[in-house]
């Protein structure tokens, strides 16, 4: 379901792209964004002001104002971003970002939703300077390793997973990204290992497993089988 909502705002977006400030497009795209309970990002989509509204009371200071706006930026791009509309959710992080916001939560989701885009150098940028604000923080390094990953620098991907393993002794996520990347280097002995620690941390997707396309050289070794098998057994 989560999948065909993506697909369906992908292509509103794009039609939106080509009729800016279309109406009835607008309109179909807050309906299907309603349909799928995302309320507040269909609002957005209808006012269309997000950018430069400003409804903090006169009473407030400057510096309070903007950092009103910035909170409510940053919660306009979540918003955008949990409804597939990332071109929206870079705008709204963006604007936080000049209204003077510069968390780590910010920059981590400004690199989310660049790599959503594609846009790996800027996701990289912002990767960065969530860890350099937070350096404790485990989903940065597997997000950092998944922007080397697209750049095909697997080494680097490695070490980013160890560091959240190394944050995170249970961070199962990292164990499973650990494994793909060890089999895109062609480290298969290591590749098994992380994948065997990710199963014992309790991943259970075994069908993923069995699609991934970073673990295609993977599955024909016999060790993997036994290895699926033995963890499928044990989750029945």
């Amino acid at each position: 379901m989560q999948n065909e909502l993506k697909i369906q705002v992908a292509e509103l977006r794009r039609r939106l792209q080509q009729s800016p400030g279309d109406a009835s497009l607008l309109g179909e795209l807050s309906d299907l964004l309603l349909g799928a309970g995302k309320i507040a990002a269909a609002m957005n989509i209808l006012e269309r002001n997000w950018v430069n509204g400003d409804s903090a009371p006169a009473s407030v200071s400057a510096s309070e104002r903007g950092e009103e706006r910035a909170r409510r930026a940053f919660e306009q791009g979540l918003d955008f971003a949990d409804a597939y509309l990332y071109e929206e959710a870079v705008s709204a992080f963006e604007n936080a970002l000049r209204e003077g916001m510069d968390s780590f939560e910010l920059h981590y989701c400004l690199a989310g939703v660049c790599k959503s885009l594609d846009d790996i150098a800027r996701a990289m940028t912002h990767c960065r300077k969530a860890i350099d604000c937070n350096p404790a923080f485990p989903p940065a390094f597997i997000l950092l390793g998944g922007l080397y990953r697209e750049k095909a620098r697997y080494s680097e991907s490695i070490q980013a997973c160890k560091k959240a393993i190394l944050l995170d002794p249970d961070c199962v996520t990292a164990y499973y990204d650990l494994a793909c990347y060890y089999t895109l280097s062609g480290e298969y002995e290591k590749a098994l290992a992380a994948l065997e620690m990710a199963l014992c941390k309790g991943f259970s997707d075994f069908d993923w497993i069995q699609r991934d396309v970073d673990l295609q050289t993977l599955r024909p070794r016999p060790e993997f089988e036994l290895l699926l098998k033995t963890y499928r057994s044990s989750a029945a």
